[in-house]
C-alpha cells in the first residue's frame, strides 16, 4: 500500500475512534423528509428511461421527478404487497419489482403483470432482479435462482450449474456478464453460454459492482472487505480502499469514487480526500439504506428519515479562515490568489493551501483588506483602514495615509504605469501617491467606487453618484444620466479592448461611441447589483450580480452591439450551482477576478469560490414531459389515451411533469390547448394547467419543457382528448331546437297571416256592408224619387196629343231618364255585388277588354299560369277596377300595337300583370304618381292600398308600361 493511502486509511481509523466528524462533502446537498412527503428506509433505487426515479421499500413502491414523491398504485392490477424488496429498469422502459413476501411483477407501460408461486417463484424474498447478455430475466431468491421463459420461472438449480442456496444480489456488467452472489460464492454467466462458472474469489454473501475502469469487484460482507473478481482495463491498476468498517451498503460512482452507507451517517471517499454527512450536516437521516447514481450522475442515498441528493456543483466555495471572508483577491501568477491576508494556492492533486501573512498587529478593522493593486513591477498593494500595506519583493511596511484622509479605509486603489498610486478616498476624493512618497489630491472627482486603467481605454473610474469620469488629458469627461448611464451606485468598471463596461445598481452598460447603452437580458432580467465583471479573450461576460452569477457569451455580446433594443440570452449561475450568498456591495471592488490558470475568483457574502468559466452544463436533452393527470380538477385521474371526459365537463385541470432529477428547478415549462391558446404558454415552473368554459369536442393538448439552460426542444408532448356533449350541447338536439325554433316562427307567421286576413276580411265586409248601404240609401232615395218623377211626367206626356212636338221631346227625355235610371240600378247592383262571380276574373277581364276596345286596336292577349281559383268578392271587384284602368289607359294613351294581361294563381301569391309595347309613360308623370287633375293612376294606387296588394309600375317614355298588382295568396283567394 503506497503512503498516502495507507495515510488516508490511518487518518479515517483515527477520527472515527477520536469520534470527530469527517469533513463535510463538499458538493450540492438536498435532502427530504417525511415532511416533504418522502418515504423512508428505502430498500432500493433505480432509473426508467423517462427520467423517473423508482424507490421501493417496506411501504410500497414510489416515484420521483425531482419535485415531488409520490406513491404508485397501478390503475387495474395491484401489487402483490407493499413490501418492495427491489427495483430494476431496463433500457426498454420495463420496470422489474421484487416482493419481500415472494413473487415479481413487471410494469409495462403503466400496466402490471405480477408473477407469484402460480407462474413456478417461491413465496421468498426476491433480492434481484436482471436481464442476461441473452435477454433472459433472472430472479435470485433466498431459495436459489429462477429464470423467465414462456411466462413461467423455471429454477435454475444443476442444468446451470447453480447450487440452490440464497442470493442477494445480480448484476450486468458493460460486457453483458451475468454475476450472482450467493451464499458460498460468486457465479457468472457470458452471453451465449448455457453454464454458469464460479469465480475463483470465494466472497461470500455482498454485493457486487462494475467499476469505471472495466473491472468487477464484490463486498464480502462476512470478512469486511472488497474482493477484485476482474482486473482493470489496459492493465491499469486498481484503486485501494482499504478497511470500511460494517456497511449497511455501498456504491461506486461513474468517477470510481466510493459511497459508503453506515449505520450512522455517510461517507464519500475519492482518491485524495474522505468526507462524510450525519445528520447535524443536513443528512436526512442517520442510518443510510439503498446507494444510487442517476443518468445524471447525481447520487441518492436512503436514510431512516428520508432521502439525500449529492451532485456535482459548478462553483466550488473555499475552504478559507473566517478572517479571509468578504476581503479583496489579488490574483498572483500561479494560479493562486490573496484574498485579504491570506495567500491561497493549490497543490498539484487539487488540494487547497493557505498561507497567512502578517500585515499588522492590531485587529479588527486595522487588517481588512478592501481592495488591492498591483504595479507592473510586480508591487502589491492593500488598501487597509488608515494604511496602505506594500509588498515589494520580499520587502512588506505599512504607509500611513494623509492626515486628511487618515480615517478612512480607501475604497479602490489603482497602480499607474508611472510607479504611483491613485487611491479613492470615499468622499474626500482621489489621492495619489507619488513614489518619492508624497501625497497629492487631484480635483474634485467625487466618490469613486472603482478604478480600471488600459492602454486603449485610457483612466476610467466610476463614481457613487452613478457617474463615470474619463481622463481626457488633463480633463475630466463626465458621463451620466444624459450620455445613456442610468446604472444608479456604480460598483465595477472593467476594460478589454475598446470595449468599457459599468456595472451598478441598476445594472451593466457598454460605451458605444459618447453614449452607454445598457445591457438588457431576455425574460426581462436587468442584472442588477452587479460589482464585479471580466470580459474572457473569447468574448465571454461574466458578471456578479446581486442575486446570481450571469454568463453571456460573446455571440450574444456581438448581436447586443449590432442590434439595437436586443436582450442577451444568458446562463444564470445561482445556488443550484452551488453559489451561496450575494455579491458585496460597494466593498470589495472587485468582486469577480480572473486568475492566472484561467480560473475565476468570484466573492460573495458569505465566502469566496472558484469556477473553471470553460467548464459548461452537460449538454443535456430536454427532458420528456409526461401528463399525469388530465380531468375535472380535483379528480386527479390518471391520463388514458384518448381520454374522454364526461357531458358537462367544462372546467379542466391537467397535471404534467418533467422528471429532472438534478435541477429541476431550472426546468421551465410551456403548453397550448389547441382551439384555445392562441399561442405558447410560458408558465414558468408550474406543473399544471388550468382551463374553463370549455366546449364540448375534439381537442389536443401540447406540453415542452426546456433543458436546464433554457432551451426549447423541437418537439413537445401531444394528448388528445374529447369532451362528450351533454344532451342540450348534442348536434341532434340543437338541431331539434333550430327545427322547432323555425316551426315556432312559422307557425306565428301563419297566425300573423291568419290574423291579418281575418282584419282584412273584416274591413272588407264592413266596406261591402257599407257599400250596400249606399246601395239601399241610393234606391230607396234618388232612384225611386227619380222613378216618381217619371211617373208624373210620362202622365202628363200622354194627356198631349201624339203629334205634338213636346210631347215628342218629352218622351225623349223620359226615354233618356229611363236609360239614367236603368244605369243607376246596375251601379247600385255593383255597389252590392250582385253581379260578382257572374263571370271568372280571366273572363271578366276579357270582356272590359272587348268594352273599352276601339274599333281599330288590336285584342288583348291574356296568359294565365297556375290554375284559376276564385278570387274573393272584394279582391276581384278592386283587382277587376284596377286592370280595366291600366287597360283603359293603353287604349286611350299608349298608341300600342300589342296589349297583354298575365295572370298567375301561385300558392304563395296571386299577380296579375297588364304591359303593352307603346309609346309609354313620361317619367314627371311617374314620379308624381299620374296627371295634374287626373285621378287613374292615383285611383288604382288607391284601390292597391285598401285591399293591402302591392301596385308597382314600370315604365320609360318609348319603352311601354307594365303594370303588376300581387297580393298574397290568403287574401286573394276564397276558401
Amino acid at each position: 500500500m503506497n503512503k498516502p493511502l495507507l495515510g488516508l486509511v490511518l487518518l479515517i481509523s483515527c477520527l472515527r475512534c477520536w469520534g470527530t466528524a469527517l469533513p463535510e462533502i463538499n458538493l450540492h446537498h438536498t435532502s427530504w423528509t417525511a415532511r416533504d412527503g418522502a418515504p423512508t428506509m428505502i430498500l432500493s433505487i433505480t432509473q426508467t428511461s423517462d427520467g423517473w426515479l423508482w424507490l421501493g421499500g417496506p411501504t410500497g413502491l414510489y416515484r420521483f421527478d425531482g419535485m415531488q414523491f409520490e406513491q404508485y398504485a397501478p390503475a387495474a392490477t395491484p401489487l402483490l404487497t407493499k413490501n418492495v424488496s427491489v427495483v430494476n429498469a431496463f433500457a426498454d422502459d420495463e420496470l422489474w419489482i421484487g416482493y419481500r413476501t415472494g413473487g415479481v411483477g413487471v410494469l409495462r407501460h403503466g400496466q402490471l403483470r405480477n408473477y407469484g408461486e402460480r407462474e413456478g417463484l417461491p413465496n421468498r424474498a426476491v433480492w434481484g432482479v436482471e436481464r442476461d447478455g441473452k435477454g433472459r430475466i433472472w430472479a435470485a431468491t433466498t431459495l436459489g435462482m429462477f429464470y423467465l421463459e414462456h411466462e413461467r420461472w423455471i429454477s435454475a438449480a444443476s442444468a446451470w450449474n447453480l447450487p440452490v442456496v440464497r442470493y442477494k444480489t445480480l448484476m450486468r456488467d458493460r460486457r453483458g456478464v451475468l454475476w450472482a452472489q450467493g451464499d458460498n460464492g460468486v457465479y457468472f454467466l457470458h452471453p451465449g453460454e448455457t453454464r454458469f462458472s464460479k469465480a475463483a474469489v470465494n466472497s461470500g454473501l455482498g454485493v457486487l459492482f462494475d467499476l469505471p475502469d472495466g473491472s468487477v469487484v464484490s463486498w464480502d460482507a462476512v470478512h469486511a472487505r472488497l474482493n477484485q473478481l476482474t482486473q482493470p482495463a489496459h492493465n491499469a491498476p486498481a484503486r485501494q480502499w482499504g478497511t470500511l468498517g460494517d456497511p449497511t451498503s455501498l456504491l461506486f460512482d461513474h468517477r470510481g469514487d466510493l459511497w459508503i452507507g453506515l449505520q450512522d451517517g455517510l461517507e464519500y471517499r475519492t482518491s485524495n480526500s474522505v468526507t462524510g454527512a450525519v445528520p447535524p450536516q443536513g443528512l436526512s437521516g442517520r442510518h443510510v439504506g439503498a446507494l444510487f447514481e442517476d443518468k445524471e450522475g447525481n447520487v441518492w442515498a436512503s436514510t431512516s428519515a428520508g432521502i439525500d441528493r449529492y451532485r456535482s456543483k459548478r462553483l466550488a466555495r473555499l475552504d478559507l479562515p473566517e478572517a479571509a471572508v468578504g476581503n479583496a483577491i489579488l490574483a498572483d501568477d500561479s494560479g493562486g490568489a490573496w484574498v485579504g491576508g491570506y495567500h491561497v494556492t493549490f497543490s498539484e492533486s487539487g488540494q487547497i493551501r493557505t498561507s497567512p501573512f502578517s500585515i499588522t498587529r492590531e485587529g479588527g478593522w486595522s487588517k481588512y483588506i478592501g481592495s488591492f493593486a498591483r504595479g507592473e513591477d510586480g508591487t502589491r498593494w492593500g488598501a487597509l483602514y488608515g494604511a496602505l500595506w506594500q509588498v515589494k519583493g520580499t520587502d512588506s511596511r505599512k504607509i500611513a495615509l494623509p492626515d486628511a484622509i487618515a480615517d478612512i479605509a480607501p475604497q479602490a486603489l489603482l497602480a499607474e504605469p508611472d510607479g504611483s498610486l491613485l487611491v479613492a478616498a470615499e468622499h474626500y476624493g482621489l489621492y495619489r501617491h507619488q513614489r518619492n512618497g508624497h501625497w497629492e489630491a487631484i480635483g474634485d472627482t467625487g466618490e469613486i467606487n472603482a478604478m480600471a486603467r488600459s492602454d486603449t481605454a485610457g483612466l476610467w473610474l466610476g463614481g457613487f453618484a452613478g457617474q463615470a469620469l474619463h481622463a481626457d488629458g488633463k480633463q475630466w469627461r463626465h458621463y451620466g444620466p444624459e450620455q445613456g448611464l442610468k446604472l444608479g451606485i456604480l460598483m465595477a468598471l472593467h476594460l478589454r479592448g475598446a470595449h468599457v463596461w459599468l456595472g451598478g445598481d441598476n445594472g451593466v452598460a457598454l460605451l458605444e461611441g459618447d453614449h452607454f447603452r445598457q445591457l438588457g437580458g431576455v425574460n426581462g432580467e436587468t442584472f442588477d447589483g452587479v460589482s464585479g465583471i471580466v470580459e474572457l479573450a473569447n468574448g465571454d461576460l461574466w458578471l456578479n450580480g446581486a442575486a446570481a452569477l450571469f454568463r453571456i457569451p460573446g455571440a450574444e455580446v456581438a448581436q447586443f452591439q449590432r442590434t439595437p433594443d436586443y436582450r442577451v440570452q444568458y446562463e444564470r449561475l445561482d445556488q443550484l450551482d452551488g453559489l451561496e450568498g450575494n455579491a458585496p456591495r460597494i466593498s470589495p471592488t472587485p468582486s469577480l477576478v480572473l486568475a492566472s490558470d484561467g480560473m475565476l475568483w468570484v466573492v460573495r457574502s458569505i465566502g469566496v469560490f472558484r469556477l473553471n468559466p470553460a467548464a459548461r452544463l452537460a449538454p443535456l436533452p430536454a427532458p420528456p414531459v409526461i401528463v399525469k393527470t388530465l380531468g375535472a380538477p380535483g379528480q386527479d385521474q390518471p391520463l388514458r389515451q384518448n381520454a374522454q371526459l364526461s357531458a358537462g365537463t367544462s372546467a379542466l385541470q391537467i397535471d404534467y411533469t418533467s422528471p429532472a432529477l438534478a435541477m429541476p428547478e431550472r426546468v421551465r415549462f410551456r403548453y397550448r390547448l389547441d382551439g384555445v391558446d392562441q399561442q405558447w404558454q410560458d408558465v414558468g415552473t408550474r406543473r399544471s394547467a388550468h382551463y374553463s368554459n370549455l366546449e364540448p369536442g375534439e381537442y389536443y393538448f401540447s406540453v415542452s419543457a426546456s433543458d436546464y439552460r433554457g432551451a426549447w426542444p423541437e418537439r413537445s408532448t401531444t394528448v388528445r382528448f374529447t369532451i362528450a356533449p351533454t344532451l342540450t350541447q348534442t348536434l341532434w338536439f340543437r338541431a331539434g331546437c333550430g327545427v322547432l325554433l323555425l316551426l315556432v316562427a312559422y307557425l306565428g307567421y301563419r297566425w300573423q297571416i291568419n290574423r291579418v286576413a281575418r282584419q282584412m276580411a273584416g274591413r272588407l265586409q264592413e266596406r261591402v256592408n257599407e257599400r250596400e248601404r249606399i246601395a239601399r240609401e241610393l234606391h230607396d232615395t234618388l232612384l225611386q224619387s227619380v222613378q216618381s218623377l217619371i211617373l208624373h211626367v210620362h202622365a202628363a206626356v200622354i194627356k198631349l196629343p201624339a203629334k205634338d212636338a213636346t210631347r215628342a221631346q218629352l218622351e225623349s227625355a223620359l226615354q233618356q231618364a229611363d236609360d239614367v235610371v236603368g244605369e243607376g240600378r246596375e251601379r247600385i247592383s255593383d255597389l252590392r255585388g250582385e253581379d260578382v262571380d257572374k263571370l271568372s276574373f280571366p273572363d271578366a277581364v276579357l270582356a272590359a277588354a272587348a268594352r273599352l276596345q276601339p274599333a281599330d286596336a288590336p285584342p288583348v292577349r291574356l296568359h294565365i299560369t297556375g290554375t284559376v281559383r276564385q278570387l274573393d268578392p272584394v279582391i276581384y271587384q278592386e283587382a277587376m277596377a284596377i286592370v280595366i284602368e291600366a287597360l283603359a289607359n293603353a287604349y286611350c294613351h299608349a298608341q300600342a300595337s300589342t296589349i297583354e294581361v298575365e295572370l298567375h294563381y301561385g300558392m304563395r301569391k296571386f299577380r296579375c300583370r297588364v304591359h303593352d309595347n307603346g309609346v309609354g309613360i313620361a317619367a314627371d308623370i311617374v314620379s308624381a304618381g299620374g296627371r295634374e287633375h287626373h285621378w287613374g293612376m292615383r285611383g288604382m294606387a288607391e284601390r292597391a292600398s285598401r285591399i293591402d296588394a302591392c301596385l308597382s309600375l314600370h315604365s320609360a317614355a318609348g319603352s311601354g308600361t307594365a303594370w303588376q298588382l300581387e297580393l298574397p295568396a290568403r287574401l286573394a283567394y276564397t276558401r
